[in-house]
């Protein structure tokens, strides 16, 4: 950012610093324009709760519950599907972890940070069925993936983990429902590998802000087209900042 850029944001973030008292007043003071950047600040750092995420470096919603580091269109989109008889893998955890366990049947996540693996231990779930490997090979073929429903594919040799996807589902030894694969914008090459040699699987890229970073990234969801149960909608679908309103 230049010093202009930085100046407007520093007078930005004081004029709304009490919401939402501070809206009233930027009616009076700004044009409609500043307004909605006003809102679209608001609705992100505060209905989002991103500026929470980033002040704790860590995924939370608006309530400080745990939410995964996917972007919000793919929070949004797996908010509204029922999961509650889904057995989940997954390459990497965190707090996608502690969101998935409140979702799901059974997780098995495995970590190779042993740091990280320590800290989500000692707030662990009881189907949660936690791992941990820093050894490539061991992290990599794990047998248990089979009768996995949901496959997340979200930390380190992930283009290795989508191979190994990719063979345990070409020799009929899984059939997930899901595939979910996150920041698949740094990993263009695996992407379209999973795109080409899945060849029941529909791609979907969810893209945007996510909790934390200060940038937009991808998150892409493989959905299984030839599944016999379709994926069930708990909800009405819904939007953190949507506007209520039915048009049929």
């Amino acid at each position: 950012m230049n010093k202009k850029e930085i100046s407007f944001t520093l007078k930005l973030l004081k004029t709304i610093k009490h919401i939402p008292f501070a809206l009233k007043i930027v009616r009076k003071i700004y044009p409609s324009h500043i307004q909605n950047i006003l809102k679209n600040f608001r609705t992100l750092a505060f209905g989002y709760n991103q500026l929470g995420s980033m002040k704790k470096w860590s995924c939370l919603d608006k309530n400080n519950n745990p939410i995964p580091w996917y972007t919000y269109p793919t929070i949004e989109y797996l908010e509204n599907l029922d999961f509650s008889d889904k057995n989940i893998f997954e390459y990497g955890s965190g707090n996608s972890s502690l969101w998935w366990v409140q979702r799901c049947k059974k997780i098995i996540s495995i970590e190779s940070d042993k740091k990280w693996f320590k800290y989500i231990q000692k707030i662990k779930n009881s189907n949660l069925d936690y791992r941990f490997s820093n050894n490539k090979k061991n992290y990599i073929y794990q047998s248990d993936i089979a009768g996995s429903h949901v496959i997340i594919i979200d930390g380190l040799w992930r283009s290795e983990c989508a191979d190994f996807v990719i063979t345990s589902i070409n020799s009929n030894k899984i059939n997930p429902n899901m595939l979910i694969f996150d920041n698949s914008d740094w990993y263009p090459k695996t992407i379209s590998k999973l795109n080409k040699r899945l060849k029941h699987y529909v791609q979907v890229d969810f893209s945007g802000f996510g909790p934390i970073n200060g940038y937009t990234w991808t998150t892409s969801v493989f959905i299984n087209s030839q599944f016999d149960s379709k994926l069930i909608y708990k909800t009405k679908l819904k939007s953190i900042a949507g506007i209520k309103q039915f048009r049929d």
